[in-house]
């Protein structure tokens, strides 16, 4: 659908320095801004914590032309369950690749050009050893689902994605807004779709005045909404407003009002300084070993 954006993919994070270090030094992102919170997000950002944590986010620019990852960090959790839920991101980058095998970060060859690595926390990425090109790297996100044709009804009829690929031997279908954004594959995974703790978000844009008859559309489809429309305010930048869905297997999906969301995701050219600020100041692991515990396990 015209005008509908693909932003990013939330991942909850346990070990934020490690984390840090695989985005920037093996993938090659930027910190493009840095935000700490002191309760949890009315939409349920940074999952269903109500604690201290904070929101990163990284990429190969900014969010108005590059698809990004946002960093959830709640304090205090240091690891999360994965599913089977996020089967990982593919991105160009045959730089990335030579800063994995340079930093020692395990890879693993799939076929010629294209490598396995693994975010700390064993989210999986899919690194296509070729030159990284002048627009954005990041080709697309790989979710399961338990019913290929009733995801592809969800994501292409209800919200407007276009179906770019099929194939009905490898039960995939590749789906997207635009041929210039990130794209969608959904592989059907022959059972249960199982969202650990772990489970991500991803989000879009949308122009603001869409996000009531998509709500008002997903109510007549008895589809679920997460999050019914609702303003989310970040301390002195923009106000924006969210509706928070879930597909038929529940994979979480933000829409976000494009026009504000513009302004709240301007790059921040602190935002790295901010993020290294922060870790210096977390003290928890610290805490935490000095009274012979481990940080919670969600």
């Amino acid at each position: 659908m015209a005008l509908r954006r693909a932003l990013h993919f939330v991942f909850k994070v346990g070990d934020r320095a490690k984390t840090a270090r695989f985005y920037r030094d093996v993938l090659g992102m930027k910190v493009l801004r840095h935000e700490e919170f002191e309760e949890g997000c009315k939409a349920t950002c940074n999952g269903p914590y109500d604690g201290k944590w904070s929101k990163t986010m990284v990429g190969y620019g900014p969010e108005d032309e590059y698809f990004v990852a946002e960093l959830t960090y709640n304090y205090g959790v240091g690891e999360y369950k994965l599913g089977n839920d996020f089967l990982g991101l593919t991105l160009q980058s045959s730089q990335a690749v030579n800063n994995a095998k340079r930093l020692g970060w395990p890879l693993t060859e799939v076929e010629e050009d294209l490598y396995l690595t693994q975010a700390p926390g064993g989210y999986p990425f899919y690194l296509v050893d070729k030159e990284q090109p002048p627009h954005d790297p990041v080709q697309m996100v790989r979710l399961g689902v338990s019913d290929l044709q009733k995801s592809i009804h969800y994501w292409a009829t209800l919200l407007g994605m276009r179906v770019i690929e099929k194939n009905e031997e490898k039960k995939l279908a590749l789906l997207g807004f635009a041929d210039s954004q990130c794209k969608l594959e959904l592989q059907e995974i022959g059972g249960v779709v199982d969202h650990g703790t772990a489970f991500g978000r991803i989000a879009f844009s949308c122009p603001r005045e869409q996000l009531p008859n998509l709500e008002a559309l997903m109510k007549k489809e008895n589809q679920k909404i997460l999050t019914p429309l609702v303003s989310l305010d970040t301390p002195g930048k923009a106000t924006v407003e969210v509706v928070i869905l879930a597909d038929p297997d529940n994979h979480e999906i933000c829409f976000v009002g494009d026009e504000a969301f513009r302004q709240l995701s301007t790059v921040d050219p602190q935002g790295n300084e901010l993020l290294d600020k922060a870790m210096a100041q977390d003290k928890s692991d610290e805490w935490f070993a000095r009274h012979n515990k481990q940080k919670a396990a969600a």
